[in-house]
């Protein structure tokens, strides 16, 4: 009986600590996924036209390549009209002036997948005789490029703990056979689920952890409640296994 109560707790701290692993890398993976999104729908290169230039040639030869995902023509007047309803003391001061201080414009928004190369980029576009000025934040692009890495990195290290865990399940299946692994099914649901409530306290903590400082970041999300269960689920497959194997 002694060896049972060791092999419950066991299990349940074998599956507390990957609780907290696997939640801990859920949760950094969404605020990565989250804080790239905002940077993406925020980054644009902004092109100011010649007074002459013809609009519709020069957004038709900026379409032209691969890493443009999208454009957005404000002409003066657009611009202007957005200031009277935003700003009305800057409209003011623009009406009052004899010369045009504003140009006609594009936004540009660059494929996430060509930032890299986002002076290659800028040469290019300077290279167009319709386009007198380039403006962009060279800040966000590093923001960007590190929280897309980090979020394809925390992507990556789900994949892999879910095929591991994938991979001890089918291991766990060989050892014993079919049949011998789903035998003794009381026996085995008392280990799985000291499996599935290690896991599930060991969200829990990282949960009482996290909260009192979120309001430190607005970002602040959470993982939906599926990757929760994915979460209790490996933590009671765990458990399952070890029984598995420790009773042959």
């Amino acid at each position: 009986m002694s060896n049972v109560k060791k092999g419950y707790r066991i299990v349940f701290l074998a599956s507390f600590v990957i609780g907290i692993y696997f939640e801990i890398v859920i949760f950094f993976y969404f605020q990565a996924k989250n804080i790239s999104n905002i940077l993406l729908n925020d980054f644009r290169v902004v092109v100011a036209l010649k007074k002459d230039a013809n609009p519709d040639e020069v957004k038709k030869k900026i379409l032209e390549n691969k890493w443009v995902k999208s454009i957005e023509y404000l002409s003066y007047d657009k611009i202007l009209s957005d200031l009277e309803k935003n700003d009305n003391l800057l409209y003011l001061s623009i009406k009052s002036m004899a010369l045009n201080p504003i140009p006609n414009i594009i936004k540009i928004e660059i494929d996430p997948l060509f930032l890299g190369n986002i002076d290659v980029i800028v040469d290019m576009l300077s290279k167009n005789d319709s386009i007198t000025d380039i403006r962009y934040k060279p800040d966000e692009v590093v923001a960007i490029m590190h929280t897309e890495f980090y979020k394809k990195l925390l992507f990556l290290i789900m994949g892999i703990t879910i095929a591991v865990i994938f991979i001890l399940f089918i291991s766990g299946i060989m050892h014993v056979g079919i049949s011998n692994f789903f035998s003794s099914a009381n026996e085995s649901f008392k280990w799985f689920l000291n499996g599935f409530l290690g896991s599930f306290f060991g969200v829990v903590a990282v949960y009482v952890i996290i909260y009192p400082v979120k309001y430190i970041s607005q970002i602040w999300y959470w993982p939906s409640f599926y990757y929760h269960i994915i979460i209790f689920l490996s933590g009671g497959i765990i458990g399952w296994v070890l029984y598995q194997w420790k009773k042959n």
